[in-house]
């Protein structure tokens, strides 16, 4: 067949789809709509015929914009769209004659299915429609248009609440002028009337086929949910064609397999105990069996005055061999030229396997030393002293050791428990408010991924964020959050991805200030992208953007992204993101506070560019500007949020 109509004219509330008419719905990198009339032109359809009717001037100015003005595309307006689909279908009735193809612009259809439906010929006064008649997940065949085939194939009763149906619509059809004469008599006299009925009459004269579906997909695109199955399935078929498949000689066998599987019960210890960095002496830190191995002391050039000189003194009271080893402050002790300069350190001192690495710091101090004790001789005991907020509600209560790179953070490095994790509260009293502030950004993501209650706590309360006594609580109530997690999901693959919750755009935002944005301070800004995303998707309302930005502004997080980081650069970031394929980004997001965003199971969330780029620019605020922070050291004092008090800070 040489021509189609597709049917755009409708409203599709349920996708819920912010600003954006359903038509235009981005799957696969290209709206919908684009993709159909792509796959028509490919199977050599002349002339396709479009009926617009809500946002219509928008839909057609979209379509303009991809295709131009080719003669093969054609608009047809449909001013009464509301009183049903075969107004849609009749709009374009003396333009189309002979045989056409009628498809959903808010469908997402395998190519197989389209070339096959172009391939049929239906009588001259018959439909033929593609019937899905394998099982059909629940949640989809509810709302579906059903339907029931007689035993030779044809079908003799359509509807939505049919209880003994053999199949579904697939909103693919290959019809007829007949289609035109019996939706011309439903709707005469100005009545309403949708495809459905009209299918239900050609049902009971014979003359509506079945095409079965066989083994291709389709997705009729109704809800947020469906974006992203149909996501996930475009992005595995581009997967799965991007290689061609080997052709095994059956004759010959396969070897026989050796699999094994490793099993391991290590324990982390988790420990809270105020004044242990103050008296190590009175706890037994490290364990006996390493008393006469070299022991490291990993710590940074402010902890070291502050705590680890000290620390390190009474340890050699005791009789340890203890070898102290100061990183300059900040992200630039976390390069690999700095990993190689300290693995060489620690191998011309001298290490056996029982030898025992501890850090004392903060976030960076934590995961250098933690990957250069996953890698010496294999592995040897790994001990957090984290003494920052940041260090104590995340980065030390993880399996995950890493290190920079060159484009962008964490990019190389290891899962490896360490043995214990000592918490002591009482090293926060040196921390400046800003670095507190900081700690902040990952206590509020566990509130808001994993505990409605801790977000309400955190909400309510009125007094003093630096007070011990609430950092002891919150701290305490953070650290069982995260090790329910890591504990059933140490490579966080399932429940556990709530944790990079704001990490897929925090990460790279961190990176291009150059790290004069904090960790947590990116982060916060990476959850307002995300939640933004979210709300793009359909996943959330606006109550829950409101909720993020209520609850990091409260801990004087900053909540909009500042104006030198550019778009394309963050774009271009997101590519060096763990969770990134080469297919496309995918993100943690949330549906509702203490809920992640589950598709089909799959908590990894396809996000196609277009949607990520409206997120970060409407989280960009053009008064927002890295010279705070850069003239910021740790001292500051309090935070800034509106543009007002932004310029204030500038003049």
């Amino acid at each position: 067949m040489k021509q189609a109509l597709i049917l755009a004219a409708g409203r599709g509330a349920r996708l819920d789809r912010p600003n954006t008419p359903k038509p235009l719905v981005e799957v696969g990198g290209q709206p919908m709509i684009v993709r159909l009339i792509n796959q028509l032109k490919q199977q050599n359809v002349e002339r396709i015929h479009i009926a617009v009717g809500y946002e219509s001037k928008r839909i057609m100015h979209a379509l303009s914009s991809y295709f131009g003005y080719e003669t093969g595309l054609a608009f047809h307006k449909v001013e009464d769209w509301q009183k049903g689909s075969a107004r849609s279908i009749l709009a374009a009735r003396k333009w189309i004659p002979g045989n056409f193809i009628l498809a959903m612009a808010d469908h997402v259809f395998d190519d197989s299915l389209i070339a096959e439906i172009t391939n049929a010929a239906p009588g001259a006064n018959e439909v033929l429609a593609m019937v899905d008649n394998r099982p059909i997940p629940p949640q989809i065949f509810k709302t579906a248009l059903k339907v029931r085939q007689t035993e030779w194939g044809s079908i003799e009763d359509v509807g939505v609440s049919l209880t003994d149906a053999t199949g579904i619509d697939a909103g693919l059809f290959a019809a007829s002028n007949v289609l035109f004469d019996v939706l011309s008599t439903l709707t005469r006299h100005g009545r309403k009337g949708e495809l459905m009925d009209g299918l239900r009459v050609l049902a009971r004269t014979e003359s509506l086929c079945a095409r079965l579906i066989s083994d291709a997909n389709w997705f009729d695109v109704d809800t947020p949910a469906d974006v992203i199955r149909a996501e996930m399935h475009l992005r595995k078929i581009k997967r799965e064609h991007s290689v061609r498949p080997v052709a095994r000689d059956p004759q010959v066998p396969m070897s026989a397999g050796m699999d094994y599987r490793l099993k391991t019960d290590h324990c982390t210890q988790m420990i809270v105990q105020n004044g242990l960095v103050e008296s190590p002496e009175k706890y037994n830190i490290i364990p006996r069996q390493s008393a006469s191995s070299p022991v490291f002391l990993f710590t940074d050039e402010t902890v070291s005055t502050l705590y680890g000189q000290a620390f390190a003194a009474r340890l050699r009271e005791q009789g340890y061999d203890i070898h102290s080893i100061v990183l300059p402050d900040g992200e630039e002790s976390k390069t690999i030229s700095n990993y190689v300069y300290l693995v060489e350190r620690v191998l011309s001192r001298g290490v056996d396997e029982r030898s025992v690495f501890i850090s004392l710091g903060g976030g960076v101090v934590c995961n250098v030393c933690g990957f250069v004790a996953s890698t010496i001789y294999r592995g040897l005991s790994l001990i957090h002293i984290p003494t920052t907020l940041m260090a104590q509600g995340d980065a030390a209560i993880s399996h995950k050791q890493a290190i920079n790179g060159h484009f962008g953070k964490n990019m190389v490095g290891a899962y490896y428990p360490p043995d214990k994790v000592i918490i002591d509260i009482n090293v926060l009293k040196t921390l400046y408010k800003r670095q507190i502030q900081d700690g902040f950004a990952e206590i509020v993501k566990h509130a808001l991924g994993q505990d409605p209650s801790l977000a309400e706590y955190l909400l309510s309360y009125g007094d003093d964020i630096c007070s011990l006594p609430f950092l002891d609580y919150v701290i305490q109530r953070n650290i069982a959050l995260k090790c329910e997690l890591v504990r059933e999901d140490p490579r966080e693959l399932n429940d556990a991805m709530v944790l990079q919750y704001g990490h897929t755009a925090g990460h790279p935002l961190e990176h291009l200030s150059g790290y004069a944005l904090y960790h947590g301070e990116a982060v916060a800004m990476g959850m307002m992208v995300a939640v933004r995303v979210a709300r793009h998707l359909g996943a959330c309302d606006d109550r829950l953007v409101h909720l993020h930005m209520e609850l990091l502004q409260k801990f004087g997080l900053p909540t909009e992204i500042p104006r030198e980081i550019e778009v394309s650069d963050f774009i271009d970031a997101l590519r060096f993101n763990k969770r990134h394929l080469m297919e496309g980004s995918q993100m943690v997001l949330l549906q509702d506070i203490g809920r992640l965003w589950k598709v089909d199971g799959n908590t990894a969330i396809p996000v196609c560019e277009n949607v990520i780029r409206k997120a970060f620019l409407e989280t960009q605020n053009s008064q927002c500007s890295l010279e705070f922070w850069s003239r910021s050291d740790s001292r500051t004092d309090a935070f800034h949020h509106t543009a007002a008090q932004w310029n204030a800070v500038g003049s």
